[in-house]
């Protein structure tokens, strides 16, 4: 008998193993690439700034829809119905009822299910650097509801939305910090005040007595002081169109325009840095 014969009996099983495990990784990761190939959920977003926010951190994983939009004067317009069964992001209930949707419905994901802010509130929220990092770790946690497979990649996607938003204030601060600023934007006011030096800002009082347009002499006067001391008067599209008709004539007067379609988030939160610095740059 050969000496060789009895190890060649191990030897074959040794490669027909091989042969099986390979099978199956194979199989597994044909698997994986279906899984991979298949398209992304679609996923509403109540807010303009939401679909911002949230497209950053989810990137390919999902098809992220606007719910809504701004209208030239930043008022929210919801152009269509949503589809049957949509999946909806919404900041808490009081957002989730403009869509006919309820706390505990089929699809809806809440960021807060009680945010006790008043409404004028809501609107600085996308543009406070204080608050945008506890509103993109709300949308992290509801992404991996939706899809818990990719829980590291929205974690590395939070880490890069805070990096982003701290080099974009540091940015904006190397443009505008020098300026000077009668701030009477309506929603902008924090991410202006944020990267501004010197930004005055009127008190709730009569910011209120000028949006019920009363005490305008105020206002008049306050433009003026602003005027002689060589500041800048800052609007935006929320700017109560009470206050916005008697300033609209200064010349000292930046406007700060709403976003572009499409435009990325932080693409735009830049450019309000980059337009108040153009105007005061401009002879």
């Amino acid at each position: 008998m050969s000496r060789t014969g009895p190890r060649e009996k191990p030897r074959c099983m040794s490669l027909r193993l091989t042969a099986f495990f390979l099978c199956v990784a194979c199989v597994i990761a044909g698997a994986a690439e279906i899984r991979a190939a298949e398209p992304p959920p679609t996923i509403y977003a109540s807010l303009p700034w939401l679909v911002g926010v949230t497209r950053f951190i989810a990137g390919t994983t999902a098809d992220i829809q606007e719910a809504s939009q701004w209208n030239a004067s930043g008022a929210l317009r919801i152009p269509k119905k949503l589809p049957r069964g949509a999946r909806v992001v919404a900041l808490d209930p009081i957002d989730a009822s403009r869509f006919g949707m309820a706390r505990g419905e089929t699809g809806l994901y809440l960021l807060y299910e009680n945010l006790p802010i008043e409404e004028h509130e809501r609107g600085a929220l996308p543009f406070n650097p204080s608050v945008l990092p506890f509103l993109s770790q709300r949308i992290v946690k509801v992404l991996c509801e939706i899809k818990p497979e990719n829980y590291s990649f929205y974690q590395r996607r939070l880490a890069e939305f805070q990096s982003r938003l701290e080099s974009t204030v540091e940015v904006g601060r190397s443009l505008i910090g020098t300026i000077s600023v009668l701030d009477l934007s309506g929603s902008v006011s924090p991410w202006i005040r944020a990267a501004c030096g010197h930004a005055v800002r009127p008190p709730s009082e009569l910011w209120d007595a000028w949006t019920g347009d009363t005490r305008t002499a105020d206002l008049t006067l306050a433009v003026k002081e602003a005027e002689s001391r060589n500041w800048w008067i800052i609007t935006d599209p929320w700017t109560p169109p009470q206050i916005k008709t008697r300033i609209s004539a200064s010349p000292k007067l930046i406007s700060v325009t709403l976003p572009q379609a499409e435009q990325d988030f932080f693409d735009y939160l830049h450019a309000i840095y980059l337009e108040i610095w153009t105007a005061a740059e401009t002879p």
